[in-house]
């Protein structure tokens, strides 16, 4: 199964714990049957747009997180979370590029 390495913008601590990189995992197959897609296409005029599943692409950021937990993520600055959140959807799209 393949894992990532998330490099932040800083030094966190939560919990006790002192980080600055997060471990993301590939998502399974039960990931992905109990969540469904993260985002789809949709046609627009002559166009596709990406529509997100917000909720779904939370859940699989929660799962997928392997060190140093999800709930020691909460203090993330939005360019870190976004970091985090692009990792783990990069794993949907060819190539590894999330759509963010």
């Amino acid at each position: 199964m393949a894992e990532k390495t998330v490099k932040l913008s800083r030094q966190y601590q939560a919990h006790d714990t002192v980080f600055d990189t997060v471990t993301v995992r590939e998502p399974r197959f039960e990931d992905l049957l109990a969540l469904g897609e993260p985002f789809e296409l949709q046609r627009a005029g002559t166009q596709d747009v990406v529509i997100e599943n917000t909720a779904a692409v939370a859940a699989y950021v929660r799962r997928c997180i392997v060190a140093p937990g999800a709930e020691k993520l909460g203090e993330l600055s939005i360019a870190d979370a976004r970091k985090v959140r692009g990792a783990v959807l990069d794993f949907f799209t060819p190539g590894g590029q999330s759509a963010d």
